[in-house]
């Protein structure tokens, strides 16, 4: 019974992942063994370390904000009236439902060097305007929010259920 299952494992994950590293241990030609020559000159490189760096910090600030504002957020949710809940909901999950080339496009159009709203706002404020993705740092920030604001409704609709399977006596006590 789990045998063609099994099967189809092996031949739609096994088999790549053996065939990645044997590619791996070849050299860019493909006609010549080298080992782990592929692996040492990438760890060599300040490159590749640099890219983990900012694989880590995107991943991990991400994910962490994703969580405590999803969780903030169903929790206000969960506190509001029943009838406001649904509205709510509904409008709290918009960003999570627009397809995605729809947002980034919206996002570039915040973030646009001549025409940004943030930068307009900045200015009436008297706040000296930003190059939000011509300045490396900004440029992270820029997407780490984004990734925020894509990702967080999910985490409030997670936190939301499991807030909403707690009985309503144990929320008395």
């Amino acid at each position: 019974m789990a045998l063609p299952l099994i099967a189809i494992i092996a031949c739609l994950v096994i088999y790549p992942a053996f065939y990645s590293i044997h590619l791996a241990s070849l050299n860019k030609s493909m006609t010549k063994f080298v080992g782990f020559g592929n692996f040492e000159f990438l760890f060599r490189r300040n490159t590749f370390w640099m890219v983990v760096e900012q694989s880590l910090l995107f991943a991990i600030t991400a994910v962490i904000f994703k969580a405590v504002v999803g969780f903030i957020v169903a929790h206000f949710v969960h506190n509001l009236p029943s009838q406001g809940q649904r509205k709510w909901r509904g409008m709290l999950l918009i960003p999570w439902v627009i397809p995605p080339a729809m947002s980034t496009l919206a996002w570039l159009w915040l973030f646009d060097p001549s025409y940004s709203a943030f930068n307009w706002v900045f200015t009436h404020l008297g706040i000296p305007q930003v190059a939000w993705l011509g300045n490396p740092y900004w440029a992270r920030f820029c997407v780490i929010l984004v990734n925020i604001w894509v990702g967080s409704p999910f985490f409030m609709i997670m936190y939301l259920a499991a807030l909403k399977s707690v009985p309503e006596q144990l929320h008395e006590a």
